[in-house]
Order: structure tokens, then C-alpha cells, then sequence
């Protein structure tokens, strides 16, 4: 990603990528959150019961801005993180860099997890280039 937009006047666009995300069918959640875990766009797709509460939820930021971080620590010498992926026993939880915010994504068991990772990154780059993501030539959601 180059030059992601990383100020308060980003929330509106971030909710808005965030919008788009958890608008395709495999995806249950899709948040940013800042350096300390603090949720700053984003949410649950219409329809979605969460699995866990409110608490838990925000223990998953803190824990997920703590875990990129630590891994970023050995960027020099791996390179940089693409994305952390998490299977769990009824979802899989995916972790994405952008600039200064992580994006979380809680997506179905099955989801395509690389198709998924693009989608997103493709969103973030399309809003970095002013161009808007429903001038895509293809429909993300029949593919994930």
C-alpha cells in the first residue's frame, strides 16, 4: 500500500471500505482499528449475530494492534507482513496492515482467504488512486 490516508478525516472513507467488505456474502465483520486497538470504522454484516460480546470483541482489537506490531518488529529481516491469518473452529480471522491501522476481517470458515486479502487491499488502493471501487470490472462476490 502506498500512501494510505492515516487522519480522522479517513474514518468516513474507512467505514465505507468497511461497508463495501462486509457487504459480500462470506464476510461477517470487517473493522479498522488504530496503534491501540481502538475500533475506528467498521462492523458486523446486516444480519450477522456475533459469536462473542462487546467485551471480547474489543480484547480481539487490543490483541490484534499488540500482534502486528510485534511481528512488525522483524520486518528488516522477513520483510514486511501481508496479512495474519487465524483459523478458528467457526470462523477464520484475517488481520491486514494498512499504513498505521489494521484492518480485521471475520469471515466463514470457507471463505477464500487470498481472494478475500486482494479484494481488500484492491479497495484501499482504488481510494488512494481516486478511483471508486464500483468501477471495478469484475463482481468481488461471485468469486470469494
Amino acid at each position: 500500500m502506498t500512501n494510505t490516508p492515516t487522519t480522522s478525516d479517513q474514518i468516513p472513507t474507512f467505514q465505507n471500505i468497511c461497508d463495501k467488505v462486509s457487504a459480500e456474502p462470506k464476510i461477517r465483520f470487517c473493522g479498522i482499528i488504530n496503534r491501540m486497538g481502538k475500533l475506528v470504522a467498521g462492523g458486523f454484516r446486516d444480519g450477522i449475530k456475533p459469536l462473542d460480546n462487546e467485551e471480547e470483541r474489543k480484547m480481539w482489537y487490543m490483541q490484534s494492534a499488540l500482534e502486528m506490531s510485534m511481528k512488525k518488529e522483524f520486518g528488516n529481516n522477513l520483510g514486511n507482513i501481508d496479512h495474519i491469518v487465524t483459523y478458528r473452529g467457526n470462523v477464520t480471522l484475517i488481520n491486514i496492515p494498512i499504513s498505521d491501522y489494521v484492518v480485521l476481517l471475520s469471515t466463514e470458515r470457507n471463505a477464500n482467504v487470498i481472494q478475500i486479502v486482494e479484494y481488500t487491499k484492491e479497495l484501499f488502493d482504488f481510494n488512494n488512486n481516486a478511483i471508486m471501487p464500483e468501477e471495478r470490472d469484475f463482481l468481488v462476490s461471485e468469486s470469494i
